[in-house]
């Protein structure tokens, strides 16, 4: 095809090889480009304009071959998706002449609908328009308000990214246009949670410059998210050229640091993932799509809100358990390093961490299955580095790292060759973290293992376990509090930790069978404040709860009726799973306190059968909604087991309430190996099945778990050993 007014493309191709102004690859790069550009709907650019913006050949030249006019290049066929209309009232916007480069060119102005946010520094100032803009703007359907679209540069769900060019800012902007035209509640959420983003000013994250939407019409609507341009490629496209795993923990790192400044304003983005990280020309990370996430307040109540919409978002590959089984309550910082952990887990593997044929086998995958060491499919993985990983994607979010900058200062460690955080460090912010995930067991479990690490020190020097050692923590952490409560008596959350700290000090009180009462009483006037401020809080009726069941408990031991107790702790369980009904913990501990009450049925004659059942079905229901927590598992298996025992005791055979409580006991030592409580109840439930040779193999596991614990077990395990020689086993 001839333009009227100057020649062909193949003909102003061969004439500047025949004259050396450009190479064979110059050319080439530039047909490319052109061929893109044209394949994303934009005008037709000639392809002497893009050499001339490369800088491959000046104008001059170009012109004296030409005559001055444009090639064209051969006809193609349109794209599939034909490209935008010309808005309503929109007029080509005409730039000056050369001798008049300083003054604006007229722009028209975005919807009322639409918010502009002004960048607090301005982007760079380009005096000259490049010629592949100056083309692009000629045609009318190229024209958004004050963009010139250029080319599409991705596609996704939600619909495509265009470069364009910002005509007030001269500069390259992406704009995502939504796909959805509507108007709906949902859309006009997301516009304005990505305005809202717009206030997260990091060098690691790519900036939301505007949101809006353009038409009036109801079904008609164009929504947009502007974002700042980063010439670059994504995560995916770089580790297809290679990457060591150095240079796969440095932007690790990077991305943590940008999340961790997100997570400061309350920001999570729940789509963290290969493709939402670029890296620009320079080496640069990028992360894009803050705009997308769902603003969340860090706190109980938003995480109620999310329950209430049902909304999971995310890449199953990508996603942590709790996101994949959508429960909501457990939406946190953790959840984005886990699936910064997944994303790094890519760059050292070159795979995502789970596979599958679809998104439901992969949730499977993600909720079920162990993660394979990066080590198994990339030898070249260090060993730290390996820890770091698999620490980060831990099923359990309360195991991973308890924040991004947590994560990121540990691949520093890794980075600078120094000792990265050691198991132990973790057992003291995991402990409090339990408390605060209303896992009062798990909680005591973790605080009495940092009891027995007398003097040791971390990588920081400091002593981190030792009674003497946590306890300072905790008055330290308690007067830092006091002062924050007397200026703002009202702050939930500040109520809540100075809660959290008092409880966690009881819990220490009382493995040296000092009376806990005086921590108990003030920690339950903080919970109970908390719930005054927040009546809508499962999270601060769950606390209060949680106390009461501990304090109950050590009344119980002393031999004190604690019915009244119980009934107060589940009453407050009661009304948190009513305002939340995917809070796990306010289930687990709600069954928890049926499982006492059913016990205490069993001490004084009566059937306990009703209380144990309820338990069952809470700790059901927990199970369902986390499904990686060991703990929940055990105390299936234990209600089982009693509710077994009771049937024997009344001439009844429960075999298979027996091997129901094997299997429940079996999936929580999977789930964590050295819980020597669910070895014990499992030995129990094999020695009454008369498998006597797997429950000494259990209760030996036990008391090499806890040798504190021969005393209670031996006797069983002789019995045990006794009834095998018996039957003639070994």
């Amino acid at each position: 095809m001839r333009s009227p007014l100057g020649m062909d493309q193949e003909t102003l191709i061969k004439t500047l090889l025949e004259r050396k102004l450009a190479t064979r690859a110059q050319i080439d790069e530039c047909v490319r480009e052109a061929d893109e550009i044209r394949r994303g709907g934009a005008a037709n650019i000639p392809l002497e304009e893009v050499l001339i913006a490369h800088e491959f050949v000046d104008r001059a030249k170009i012109e004296a071959i030409t005559g001055g006019a444009s090639t064209s290049a051969p006809e193609r066929a349109m794209p599939a998706e034909a490209p935008l209309a010309p808005l309503e009232d929109d007029r080509t916007i005409a730039y000056p002449p050369a001798e008049e480069k300083t003054r604006r060119a007229p722009v028209e102005d975005l919807s009322e609908q639409a918010t502009s946010i002004t960048p607090s520094e301005p982007g760079p100032s380009t005096e000259e328009i490049p010629p592949v803009v100056r083309a692009a703007m000629q045609e009318p359907m190229n024209l958004f308000g004050k963009y010139v679209r250029l080319h599409q540069v991705g596609r996704g769900s939600l619909g495509s990214v265009w470069k364009c060019w910002d005509t007030e800012a001269r500069r390259y902007v992406a704009i995502k246009m939504l796909r959805e035209t509507r108007k709906s509640p949902e859309i006009e959420g997301l516009l304005t949670e990505a305005r809202r983003t717009s206030r997260l000013h990091h060098p690691n994250i790519a900036r939301v410059l505007e949101a809006g939407t353009r038409g009036t019409g109801q079904f008609e609507s164009q929504h947009f998210i502007v974002l700042e341009f980063v010439e670059g490629a994504t995560l995916e496209g770089a580790r297809t050229k290679g990457m060591t795993p150095k240079r796969g923990a440095e932007i690790a790192r990077d991305v943590s640091r940008a999340v961790d400044a997100a997570h400061a304003e309350g920001i999570l983005h729940r789509d963290l993932k290969p493709r939402n990280v670029l890296l620009s020309e320079e080496g640069e990370v990028k992360v894009v799509d803050f705009g997308l996430a769902r603003l969340v307040d860090l706190d109980p109540m938003a995480a109620a809100e999310l329950s209430r919409t049902g909304r999971i978002i995310g890449t199953p590959a990508y996603m942590p358990p709790e996101q994949a089984v959508g429960r909501t309550h457990d939406f946190s910082a953790r959840s984005d390093v886990y699936s910064i952990g997944a994303t790094l887990y890519f760059l050292l593997t070159g795979r995502p961490p789970f596979e599958g044929k679809s998104h439901f086998e992969v949730c499977f995958k993600v909720v079920r299955e162990e993660l394979p060491p990066p080590s198994s499919v990339n030898p070249a993985v260090p060993q730290d580095l390996e820890r770091i990983v698999m620490r980060a994607m831990a099923k359990d979010p309360l195991r991973r790292y308890d924040s991004a900058r947590a994560f990121a200062d540990d691949l520093d460690r890794y980075l600078s060759g120094a000792p990265i955080v050691s198991d132990d460090e973790l057992l003291f912010t995991r402990g409090i973290s339990a408390l605060n995930a209303g896992r009062l067991e798990e909680a005591v479990h973790m605080f009495r293992d940092l009891m027995v690490m007398e003097g040791v020190r971390g990588s920081s020097g400091a002593v981190v376990g030792g009674r003497d050692a946590v306890l300072r923590k905790l008055n330290e952490g308690e007067e830092g509090l006091k002062l924050a409560i007397e200026r703002q008596t009202k702050n939930y959350d500040i109520r809540t930790q100075r809660g959290i700290i008092r409880f966690a000090r009881a819990v220490i009180s009382s493995f040296d069978r000092v009376d806990p009462r005086e921590d108990c009483k003030n920690a339950l006037d903080d919970f109970g404040r908390a719930c005054e401020l927040r009546s809508e809080s499962s999270a601060a009726r769950v606390n209060r709860a949680n106390l009461l069941l501990f304090s109950g408990r050590f009344q119980r031991d002393k031999g004190k009726d604690i019915t009244p107790i119980f009934k107060m702790a589940l009453d407050d369980l009661s009304t948190a799973v009513k305002h939340d009904d995917t809070y796990s913990a306010a289930y687990h501990n709600r069954g928890i306190v049926h499982f006492y009450m059913g016990m205490e049925a069993n001490k004084s004659k009566t059937d306990p059968r009703e209380h144990f059942y309820k338990a069952i079905d809470d700790f059901s229901v927990a199970a369902k909604l986390e499904p990686t927590y060991a703990y929940v598992f055990k105390d299936l298996g234990v209600v089982k087991m009693a509710l077994a025992k009771h049937m024997l005791a009344n001439g009844e055979r429960p075999r298979d309430i027996l091997e129901q409580a094997v299997d429940h006991l079996s999936r929580a030592i999977k789930l964590q190996s050295r819980l020597q409580g669910a070895y014990f109840e499992r030995g129990m439930a094999l020695f009454a099945l008369k498998r006597f040779e797997e429950a000494i193999s259990d209760w030996t596991r036990c008391i090499d778990l806890d040798p504190t614990k021969r005393k209670l077990v031996e006797p069983y395990l002789n019995e045990a050993r006794a009834k095998l020689a018996s039957r003639g086993g070994s």
